[in-house]
């Protein structure tokens, strides 16, 4: 995906053998107001988790285009969440939450988040990366009204050449035949120096490497850079690239 704003490579590796049914969801959306982008995770697995997953990115395509605020677009989505459960109660589904991390890229070199819940990103520069720190972390979508504290964006550094890599916890929660958990940040480490797409396709080979090939959940990972001078300015997206739910 290009956009005006960032250059989007996606990866998505479901645990259910229909390769677009799973729990996790991404989306990369032009807007008049910057580039805005959603990574998350339902609660549950297969088509159980469906139908807020299809809620939560319909409402994020929507918002992402029509509200000038990021938590504007934010608010959206946990209507739109909210909406589904009270129908899924109505018909004797399950409830769903969802965790998600929304950004907001504009060009000014900072990149503005809201994070419901979700794994922070990992940004990579100068041959290094590390986890960047999100000093405030809201319950996951769907459930705001449980908490009194309302959701508000921070914003972090976004140099020119650096990667921003956003994860689920298919990623962080795999294991090796010991137990072990997927040390994300040792292996992210050594790749540094890697483009976006390289970067993904190093991390789905090692994953795949150190789980012996079992996978326990739902695995969803972009890498997000600096679009090119003169490559950007519309949406690239295509049917199989746009959604994962």
């Amino acid at each position: 995906v290009v956009t005006g704003h960032v250059l989007a490579h996606g990866l998505y590796e479901p645990i259910e053998e229909d390769r677009f049914v799973g729990g996790d969801i991404y989306e990369v959306v032009e807007s008049p107001y910057g580039t805005r982008v959603i990574i998350g995770d339902v609660q549950g697995k297969g088509l159980a988790a469906i139908g807020a997953g299809f809620a939560a990115i319909a409402a994020f395509r929507e918002a992402a285009i029509r509200e000038p605020t990021l938590t504007g677009v934010v608010e959206a989505l946990e209507d739109a969440v909210v909406r589904h459960n009270v129908f899924s109660a109505q018909t004797g589904e399950a409830e769903r939450f969802v965790t998600a991390l929304v950004l907001g890229f504009d060009g000014s070199g900072r990149v503005e988040a809201v994070n419901c819940g979700h794994l922070p990103p990992r940004l990579l520069h100068d041959g290094r990366a590390s986890a960047v720190t999100l000093h405030r972390t809201y319950v996951p979508l769907g459930l705001a009204g449980l908490s009194r504290e309302s959701r508000a964006t921070e914003s972090f550094a976004f140099p020119p050449g650096a990667t921003l890599l956003v994860v689920t916890d298919g990623v962080t929660e795999a294991r090796d035949t010991a137990g072990a958990f997927y040390p994300l940040d040792e292996r992210v480490g050594a790749w540094a120096g890697r483009g976006p797409s390289e970067l993904l396709d190093a991390l789905r080979v090692d994953l795949e490497d150190f789980s012996g090939g079992v996978r326990r959940d739902d695995i969803a990972a972009l890498a997000l850079s600096h679009a090119p001078v003169g490559g950007g300015g519309r949406s690239e997206t295509t049917g199989e690239d746009a959604l994962r739910v």
